[in-house]
């Protein structure tokens, strides 16, 4: 119903005597195959359109809807749940009404918020879900899931006040089962003799609503933002329950968190800037083997960046790492979450060919590197061909490593209008 509300507002916009009205996107040919087991992970296209109107100065509707189909998730070499969940997919990327109101906007709908300045890592980024389809691979941006929020962004003071509050949970989505990218919890308890129930997610109330805040303000050549975020946990953490036959059982739930933190970056001489982002949740929900299966603990993120621009090219590198007051080993996730990245994006020919190289590398636990070289050249103003190699590693039960024989080449033709 969302879907045919969406394309009746779309229709009424373009049949509306606006000021302004533009309308763009891309259809694409995509083909993925892995490189270790030799399966094709996509056969198919993608479409997607854009749409935005102004009806006066001062109000504004955007839409972006992407339609993808993929023909190798019911070859046959899959389970039958990859074929339903990936066969045909919608979804809406942006889908909401702006109005300006002096110095402030307000915005209402399906909407994207990106806070923070991190390559890919999401410290302060926190705000929309993310689908997993193809685990962490894909640009951040196409991952991402667009949910219903109430948005106003104006001064006060010297700052700038970002508001949002969310209606409805959204949890992270998981890769479907038989997916080449289903990390396979269910299965992964089955084999240790224990069941998993049913989720338990909070009840689609007002007082279940998410509410947060960004403060920015910029001082010479140094940007500074302060955070709070009252959310749910994105991943669930598991309780343990029982089935009616005794047999012991999990149960997955999503717990009320808080978060506050702080950012800065400054511009230096010669083109680097140097960044720093931090949160703090005093009551971040774990899972554990002891007790009930749940706890909380107080929990620091932090994050340093330097990134340096030279012609048509930024390197970055970055340092991120996690700690858990109050750390014991039954809890099921580890107490340190270090990862550093390095990497090089920029154009050339002209600029035509577009290239991104990055090493994503966990040091602990086996968790392993991930190495993508991305690029993409236009053939025509209208035409772009596209590739896309990533390279897992790891121990098996590693963050990267995981998927280890989940390397992957992906190849595209796009056709912009």
């Amino acid at each position: 119903m969302r879907h045919v509300a969406g394309a009746l507002l779309v229709a009424a916009v373009s049949g509306c005597p606006c000021a302004a009205l533009a309308v763009d996107g891309s259809v694409a040919a995509i083909w993925g195959r892995g490189l270790s087991q030799g399966p094709d992970f996509e056969r198919g296209v993608q479409l997607q359109l854009r749409h935005s109107a102004e009806f006066d100065d001062a109000t504004q509707v955007k839409a972006e809807g992407r339609l993808r189909r993929n023909a190798a998730a019911c070859s046959g070499r899959l389970e039958p749940d990859s074929c339903d969940a990936y066969r045909e997919t919608f979804d809406w990327r942006e889908l909401y009404l702006a109005r300006r109101a002096g110095d402030w906007q307000i915005s209402a709908g399906l909407q994207q918020v990106v806070w923070g300045r991190a390559d890919a890592l999401r410290v302060f980024d926190l705000v929309n879900p993310l689908d997993l389809r193809d685990y962490v691979l894909p640009d951040l941006n196409d991952y991402r899931i667009a949910v219903p929020m109430l948005r106003a962004l104006g001064p006060v003071g010297e700052w700038t006040l970002e508001a949002l509050y969310l209606p409805g949970f959204r949890a992270n989505r998981y890769a479907a089962a038989g997916s080449p990218f289903d990390m396979g919890i269910r299965q992964r308890f089955a084999a240790a003799g224990i069941d998993m129930l049913a989720e338990r997610r909070p009840a689609q109330s007002l007082g279940n609503g998410e509410l947060g805040a960004l403060l920015s303000t910029t001082h010479g050549a140094v940007d500074l933002s302060l955070l709070a975020f009252s959310t749910w946990n994105d991943d669930p953490v598991y309780r343990w329950d029982s089935t009616a036959s005794g047999a012991p059982a999990v149960r997955p739930e999503f717990q009320r968190q808080h978060l506050f933190g702080g950012s800065a970056a400054a511009a230096l001489d010669g083109g680097w800037v140097v960044r720093g982002e931090a949160t703090w949740s005093p009551d971040a929900p774990y899972s554990r083997l002891l007790g009930d299966g749940t706890t909380r603990a107080a929990t620091l993120t932090g994050l340093l960046g330097l990134d340096y621009s030279w012609r048509d090219w930024m390197f970055t590198a970055q340092l991120s790492d996690r700690a858990i007051a109050g750390w014991q080993a039954d809890f099921t996730t580890p107490r340190r979450a270090a990862i550093a990245t390095l990497s090089a994006t920029g154009t050339s020919l002209s600029g035509r060919l577009a290239t991104r190289f990055a090493l994503s590398w966990m040091p602990q636990n086996g968790d392993g590197s991930w190495v993508q070289l991305r690029g993409s050249y236009k053939l025509t103003d209208l035409w772009v061909a596209e590739a896309e190699v990533d390279l897992l590693d790891g121990g098996t039960n590693g963050y990267f490593g995981q998927f280890r024989e989940r390397d992957r080449l992906l190849l595209g033709l796009r056709r912009l209008f």
